[in-house]
């Protein structure tokens, strides 16, 4: 302990995380498993068809939108997880310091979502190239090309998205660790503020406020405030599960 002391806080951060990344190696092969699942429900495509009693045409439509879904469905996964009591529990008997836990755990959650957006975008260039191999290009009716700059928009989108769901589950996770009835109440609160926001807005504001959002820059900022607005929340219900701990 003596040793710990000693290092400087970004040292103890720096730790922190390093011991995180092989602590936490299993979080990683399970985004593999996430996306391999969500891989193979894509290769059937979504099916449509059109019919004028005489003929009917058959559509099969492939993107990559079920992988992306499946990767941010596991990174919302992962944030309950990091604030679990077991969790915890090893994390202190490296560190009691509450203030670096949080710290390398947001770096911790930049590491997994551009991990996860990154696979995420490069698994669905994947699927495209296998179904353009396999059917062949003639078989095709319409194919949407991308750039350099469709892919890096795509992956930055995407991380955005993830590090929004990450800060939201760890919050919602801290929440729940005061008292096992928050369990159940946070979920009905939830539901009842999206209740509230269709009443209100005739729409799933609390969704709508980010998918609806077309220029970029804004939607950034929206996501930035967001995540810092979350983590600052779940810092200080940190600091109360300590106090109540001591």
């Amino acid at each position: 302990m003596s040793l710990i002391q000693n290092l400087s806080f970004w040292e103890v951060v720096k730790r922190q995380l390093s011991f995180k990344l092989k602590a936490y190696h299993n979080l990683i092969a399970s985004l593999f498993l996430f996306q391999m699942m969500a891989l193979f429900f894509s290769i059937f495509g979504q099916t449509t068809s059109t019919s004028d009693g005489f003929m009917t045409i058959t559509n099969y439509i492939y993107t990559a939108d079920l992988i992306v879904v499946f990767t941010l469905l596991w990174i919302f996964t992962v944030s309950f997880y990091m604030t679990t009591r077991g969790s915890k529990n090893m994390m202190f008997n490296f560190i009691t310091d509450k203030r670096s836990n949080h710290l390398a755990n947001f770096f911790y959650m930049i590491i997994l979502s551009a991990l996860g957006a990154v696979t995420a975008v490069l698994l669905g260039v994947l699927l495209r190239l296998g179904i353009v191999l396999y059917n062949g290009i003639d078989h095709l009716f319409m194919y949407e090309s991308l750039s350099i700059k469709d892919l890096l928009l795509m992956i930055t989108v995407v991380f955005l998205y993830q590090i929004l769901l990450f800060s939201f589950g760890y919050l919602i996770g801290e929440i729940i660790q005061l008292h096992k009835s928050f369990v159940f109440l946070v979920p009905l609160l939830l539901l009842g503020l999206l209740i509230f926001t269709v009443n209100l807005f005739n729409e799933a504001y609390m969704f709508t406020f980010y998918l609806m959002e077309e220029n970029f820059l804004l939607f950034s900022l929206k996501v930035i405030i967001s995540v810092v607005v979350f983590w600052l929340l779940a810092t200080q219900v940190g600091r109360r599960l300590e106090v109540r701990a001591i």
